[in-house]
């Protein structure tokens, strides 16, 4: 009987030992064999991890004195493991609807879409859920493990939870600002990044602004820790404007666009000596943070940033430019006298001026004062159709500013020799008419005539800073169209013819020189119609020792159709009111700079030297 137990034993024992050996066998083979590697990684990824793209910080944007007007907030994608969700849509739902703001429907519906391996692994609810909504979902996870029975019970019996509830952290635009600036910021498209940046300073920059994009594998598992890469954030740029100057010149240039009914609204104001932009206001704008807006709000004849978006036909603050290459060439003196009859013949075509007046002799400052299209064609033709559109260009107005804002446009200068251009295309474009700039093509030029004739790069950006070392933004000059004397002479005359008017444009304590412009427009098929306009004013000052130049436009005013009367004062009233913020100088302070004895405090004139 012994030998009979011990040789059960020992076929047992063999039993088992070869057993285990093919169990050990097996394990060693699924461990090492390829397919069975694969398999498991297969089973893995698609039960276990999700692959998810990671973009580092978008670097921040700034305004001057460093108050930020661009940057970035943390949010968290919500979704559903659906393996887990199946079969418990309606109770998830009930703690989740609340907590997300979400419908109740719409959030079951998700949690019932089939589980399928190859297919649907995990179903997003929001990218948008914030720090204090995945604080409440973590409470009532710890809440549902932690409680007695609720009497919730799945299907199977087992009590239910928000274990399929899995959320990560991710970063997206904001800005802080709302609409401020939002014509030179641009905007990057946080709910769809794919399509990449828009407009402005965000979509120049882009490459600069992005930093790093990665893809990163996140476990499934709630208990397992995530340690997720750290990237570095996009370069920092600083801009040149101020937001507390930005925001007074909005709020005129909005109100000034509802108050006259007109299309859009833009002013910039530059500093003429470096070239920098202090403020470019546009209107309408839109909320940065709505950025979808734009695609309703914007169109081709009202463009996202109009003051480097949209060439027009500027009216009669060109004859600044036309004035300043007769004054240069020496083709005519302030004192030269022009008989104006009310019509000035050229190729047979009959040019009037704008009211259809006749106004005598005038000199050259009368011409301006009173804005005369015909005393602008005869000194056109005084220059020559050579040297005219020789100084045009030397005033860079055939080719783009290069201003760090995207999508600037500018329209080619017609001159002889080119298909559309005409021996009347010389005297209609000394009044502006037939050529079209752009407003920040116009600061530049006129830039110029504040600036001893040096005209300077236009630039939006101060700085920018990068990991391992900052740029500083350096004035540039880009030109030299007239001589110092030229622009000295050009200034006084506009501001006297200024003086001579009373324009709406005088400023207080600060003598401008300045000129308005009434541009018709041309409608497709049409031609010029009369009762529509851009309605302009480029001033500049203080007249002695110009530290500003600004432009205003205000397209199709409704309410009244004259530079004159809507865009010179509205010049006045921005400039009044930013003038002590910027700590420009009055004529007082300039004179007692200049001179051997102070003014009286009290006096109300104007000082000169």
């Amino acid at each position: 009987m012994k030998n009979s137990i011990d040789s059960r034993f020992k076929a047992l024992s063999i039993g088992i030992t070869v057993f285990m050996g093919i169990v050990v066998f097996r394990i060693l083979f699924l461990q090492t064999n390829a397919s069975a590697i694969e398999l498991k990684e297969s089973i893995g990824q698609a039960f276990e991890y999700t692959t998810l793209t990671i973009n580092s910080e978008r670097g921040n944007i700034y305004d001057r004195q460093g108050y930020l007007l661009a940057g970035n907030t943390i949010s968290y994608t919500v979704s559903l493991n659906l393996q887990a969700s199946n079969g418990h849509g309606e109770f998830i739902a009930n703690y989740l609807a609340p907590i997300l703001n979400m419908d109740h429907e719409t959030i079951k519906k998700a949690a019932e879409v089939k589980f399928e391996a190859s297919k649907a692994v995990e179903m997003p609810l929001t990218n948008f859920a914030t720090r204090e909504q995945i604080e409440k979902i973590d409470l009532v996870k710890k809440y549902l493990k932690d409680r007695p029975s609720t009497g919730f019970e799945s299907k199977t019996t087992t009590q239910e939870n928000l274990n399929s509830v899995l959320y990560y952290p991710n970063v997206h635009r904001s800005y802080p600002n709302g609409d401020l600036a939002s014509n030179i910021i641009g905007f990057y498209p946080y709910l769809n990044p794919a399509a990449g940046a828009s407009y402005g300073i965000e979509q120049y920059f882009d490459n600069i602004l992005s930093g790093e994009t990665i893809r990163h594998r996140f476990s499934l598992d709630p208990n397992v820790p995530e340690n997720i890469p750290s990237l570095p954030q996009g370069a920092s740029i600083v801009l040149t404007i101020d937001r507390k100057v930005q925001s007074i010149v909005e709020d005129s240039i909005k109100q000034a666009v509802e108050n006259n009914q007109a299309k859009s609204g833009t002013i910039i104001i530059s500093n003429p000596k470096t070239g920098e932009i202090l403020a470019m206001a546009t209107y309408p704008r839109i909320n940065l943070n709505e950025y979808w807006e734009s695609a309703t709000v914007f169109t081709k004849d009202n463009r996202f940033n109009p003051a480097v978006m949209q060439p027009y036909e500027v009216g009669s603050v060109f004859k600044v430019i036309t004035l300043a290459a007769a004054i240069d060439a020496g083709v005519i003196k302030p004192e030269t006298v022009y008989n104006d009859t009310g019509t000035y013949e050229s190729m047979g075509v009959s040019i009037y001026n704008w009211d259809r007046g006749a106004w005598g002799p005038q000199t050259m400052v009368g011409c301006m004062q009173h804005s005369l299209n015909t005393c602008l064609s005869w000194m056109a033709e005084q220059l020559g159709t050579e040297r005219f559109y020789e100084y045009l260009e030397a005033f860079g107005l055939n080719r783009p500013s290069g201003i760090e804002l995207a999508l600037e446009d500018y329209y080619p200068i017609s001159k002889p020799g080119d298909n559309f251009w005409t021996p009347i295309n010389l005297p209609t474009n000394s009044f502006g008419q037939g050529i079209m700039t752009t407003a920040i093509q116009m600061i530049a030029a006129v830039g110029a005539l504040a600036n001893d004739g040096i005209m300077m790069k236009p630039y939006i950006v101060k700085e920018i800073y990068f990991d391992d070392h900052t740029e500083v933004t350096q004035p540039e000059v880009i030109g030299q169209p007239i001589s110092a004397e030229s622009a000295r002479t050009v200034t006084e005359m506009l501001a006297t013819s200024l003086d001579v008017e009373a324009s709406d444009a005088l400023m207080e304590f600060t003598r401008v020189a300045g000129k308005t412009g009434t541009g018709e427009i041309a409608k497709e098929g049409v031609g010029y119609v009369l009762n529509v306009t851009n309605a302009s004013f480029v001033g500049w000052g203080p007249a002695d020792d110009p530290e500003f130049v600004t432009y205003v436009w205000l397209q199709e005013p409704l309410i009244n159709i004259w530079g004159s009367e809507v865009s010179a004062p509205l010049f006045s009233e921005v400039m009044n009111a930013i003038y002590p913020y910027l700590h420009l100088p009055t004529d007082r302070q300039l004179a007692c700079l200049h001179t051997e004895e102070c003014p009286p405090a009290d006096s109300e004139d104007h000082y000169y030297w």
